[in-house]
């Protein structure tokens, strides 16, 4: 729990005060988990701040990006404040997690979140062609800057922010872990494919294992669905593609029950989507069957 303070000499967090961005509140989230009783303010000069406070996105020191000194990626993305605070603490914090693989998960974490982050707050704006607008992350930690008419204190928002920032930080941290677990399982289970079938116990994202061998051979993943039976999805072309390697026979299509069981002869079709990019049966023999569908259906 974060505890605000009006005095500098107390705080052992020390950032801007005024309008919060991204970066300062995910900063100050971070910190609160690896600063031992964490106390912040928020003020525009943090001269008087003791020797062991950490001051971060203000004073121009080691943790604040607005200096002509600041430290930039190789691919011209500077960090930022939150940026600059991963690349220093990020691999030890996920270690004391006992996440899976550390050092693999602070880069993916670097690059799916930290550098989207810096990349904004450094002025890098993401072209989105789309007839809307997108609410992407950056709204919605402004969204808890207060009104012109919202009689609150700032710091009071900030804190509701940086509880939002938590949340959201948490969720990519087990999310992503479990992904890098899940492709060192699909790999192993990929050295026992037969006719380009991959037969997983459970679900796990495996799109990342499959791709990331030049030719894995799977064409076809069969794995238990989470409404009974077994789900029976062939394989894209390419990670980014949305075109499949193989495909059920058209008539299947859209069918389901007892019409998809009679035009297919298999017992337990239960579903064959409108697209054909997922198969549905009660048994795991049937699943094969559809499988062997499309796979001769090439």
């Amino acid at each position: 729990m974060i505890r605000i303070t009006n005095k500098i000499e107390e705080a052992n967090l020390v950032t801007h005060t005024g309008t919060f961005h991204t970066d300062d509140v995910f900063a100050t989230m971070f910190l609160a988990k690896i600063v031992d009783n964490p106390v912040l303010i928020r003020v525009n000069d943090p001269s008087g701040a003791n020797d062991k406070a950490i001051v971060y996105d203000i004073g121009y020191g080691k943790f604040d990006h607005h200096g002509p000194d600041a430290l930039m990626r190789d691919d011209k993305i500077k960090y930022c404040a939150f940026g600059l605070l991963w690349k220093e603490y990020g691999l030890k914090y996920l270690k004391e997690l006992k996440v899976f693989d550390a050092e693999k998960l602070f880069r993916v974490i670097e690059e799916n979140l930290i550098m989207q982050i810096d990349g904004i707050d450094n002025g890098l704006f993401p072209k989105v062609e789309a007839p809307y607008k997108l609410t992407d992350l950056d709204k919605v930690i402004d969204l808890f800057n207060k009104g012109w008419n919202e009689d609150v204190s700032n710091d009071e928002n900030f804190l509701k922010a940086v509880s939002v920032a938590e949340i959201i930080f948490d969720r990519i941290v087990l999310k992503e872990d479990a992904k890098i677990l899940a492709t060192n399982k699909v790999l192993e289970k990929m050295n026992d494919i037969h006719d380009g079938i991959l037969v997983l116990d459970e679900y796990m994202p495996y799109n990342d294992a499959v791709f990331s061998k030049e030719d894995s051979g799977v064409k076809i993943v069969i794995f238990p669905s989470n409404r009974g039976g077994y789900n029976i999805k062939p394989m894209t072309v390419s990670k980014d593609s949305k075109e499949l390697l193989v495909n059920f026979s058209k008539e299947f299509w859209g069918l389901h029950d007892d019409e998809l069981a009679r035009i297919s002869g298999i017992k337990t079709a239960r579903f064959v989507h409108s697209t054909g990019f997922l198969g549905v049966t009660g048994t795991l023999e049937d699943a094969y069957l559809l499988a062997y569908n499309a796979l001769n259906n090439e």
